[in-house]
């Protein structure tokens, strides 16, 4: 009975022990997400290169210590956590289409092209010129910046690659080119102008986007 009672024991502040390593794992992402999001705010607002962790803290309603807590990278850390957070959030992905080249197919083609590059840029278009604007002036941000237009150079060749497997290109553009007008059509760039600078609506923008692609790229 004893023993049986002892092990009820050790059960029991297992338990408890685990509920309270719980607890304090989501408390602990809770704050990093706290702090996540406030320092977004003002990387947008001010820049990465004057926005400091002592304004991350106070905007986030932390100490200066629970943000290297929380980030131990710093600055940089806060900052990439932010923009795989906007990266995940509006994940529209393409699939594998039945192309086909009866005109209405090419609309919904196109239209689904535009959705991924829209559904990207406007959870993480920002912070994506966050890191354009600071590669002058920050090694780090300017690492960011070439990699996410690498990356975009590749999925622009990678539809245009499609496109013309599947005889939907013009035959006078070039495989380069149309991966350079599709990359410039859903550029950061491009979004921030007609978006935040010009306040297009998103249903004028996707209409524009959708006009420009099928007439620059198709027939």
């Amino acid at each position: 009975m004893v023993v049986a009672s002892n092990a009820a024991k050790v059960c029991a502040m297992e338990g408890r022990r685990q509920y309270h390593s719980r607890v304090r794992e989501a408390s602990a992402q809770r704050t990093r997400e706290l702090i996540r999001d406030a320092a977004t705010a003002l990387f947008i607002r001010d820049g990465y290169v004057s926005a400091t962790v002592k304004q991350i803290a106070a905007s986030a309603g932390v100490a200066d210590r629970t943000v290297f807590t929380a980030f131990p990278g710093g600055k940089l850390e806060i900052f990439e956590a932010a923009l795989a957070a906007a990266l995940d959030a509006e994940e529209v992905p393409l699939g594998a289409p039945n192309l086909a080249s009866d005109p209405d197919d090419v609309r919904r083609i196109v239209s689904q092209i535009v959705a991924q590059g829209i559904g990207l840029l406007e959870s993480a278009g920002a912070l994506m010129m966050v890191a354009v604007e600071s590669s002058g002036a920050d090694a780090d941000m300017r690492r960011l910046s070439e990699e996410s237009s690498d990356q975009s150079a590749v999925n622009a060749m990678s539809i245009a690659e499609g496109l013309s497997e599947h005889g939907l290109l013009r035959p006078e553009i070039s495989l380069m080119k149309a991966a350079g007008i599709l990359a410039a059509f859903v550029s950061p760039q491009l979004h921030q102008q007609l978006r935040r600078v010009s306040g297009w609506d998103v249903d004028a923008y996707r209409g524009w986007l959708e006009f420009n692609i099928r007439q620059n790229l198709m027939y």
